[in-house]
């Protein structure tokens, strides 16, 4: 289901079972509504300068809002999104706005799959930002996974990935485990309710082989 911010027209969010799963503004793509959004954009940003091209993979689609995000601020990235269900991308390109920008290519399928055809240290920045109900999918929560996504990044390359959870943020603990068995550096950004266990939320773990 679509459904429109009667506060703010140009706003579209995208609910997959009754659950927030994106939100997008349609006049202004560098407007994101959903804080944890914000914080990866945040990174992004201190990232590369505005401006600078990028190799982004974006693991789950949905609305495409941190795509387009980097396609406004940084319109000489490539980016890959890979999304597994086709419908959200049907409905991203029929209701959302979504259309081909010249280099952003949508491929519908499985990233545990699809990861294994990308080259090696081809990529600046993979967000993980992909659920099955209130969780990251199982097939994305490996420790081959993990060492795909190290693999596939460039050497001071960051994975950003969203984490829903609730006190005492068991999931978030268990995918801090598994990053850092392949990177050196992880760091968690969230409210600071959440990181004090008190209120559930989304956490997004940063990792990276250099400093953050």
């Amino acid at each position: 289901e679509v459904v429109a911010d009667p506060q703010r027209p140009s706003t579209r969010t995208l609910l997959l079972d009754g659950r927030e799963a994106g939100q997008v503004d349609l006049a202004d793509p560098r407007r994101l509504g959903f804080a944890y959004m914000r914080r990866i954009a945040d990174l992004i940003d201190a990232f590369r300068p505005p401006g600078t091209a990028l190799d982004v993979i974006h693991v789950g689609g949905g609305p495409c809002a941190l795509a387009r995000y980097v396609e406004a601020t940084r319109p000489r990235s490539r980016q890959v999104v890979w999304e597994i269900d086709p419908g959200v991308v049907a409905l991203a390109r029929a209701h959302l706005g979504l259309r081909a920008f010249p280099r952003l290519r949508i491929k519908v399928g499985d990233a545990a799959e699809l990861i294994r055809e990308r080259p090696d240290r081809s990529a600046d920045l993979v967000i993980g930002d992909a659920f099955d109900g209130p969780d990251v999918p199982a097939a994305l929560s490996t420790a081959a996974f993990v060492a795909e996504v190290r693999r596939v990044l460039r050497a001071a390359g960051v994975y950003a990935l969203n984490v829903v959870d609730l006190p005492p943020l068991e999931a978030v603990g268990a995918h801090d485990a598994l990053l850092r068995e392949a990177f050196a550096h992880v760091a968690w950004v969230a409210p600071p309710g959440v990181l004090r266990g008190r209120a559930p939320g989304n956490v997004v773990l940063l990792a990276s082989g250099h400093p953050l």
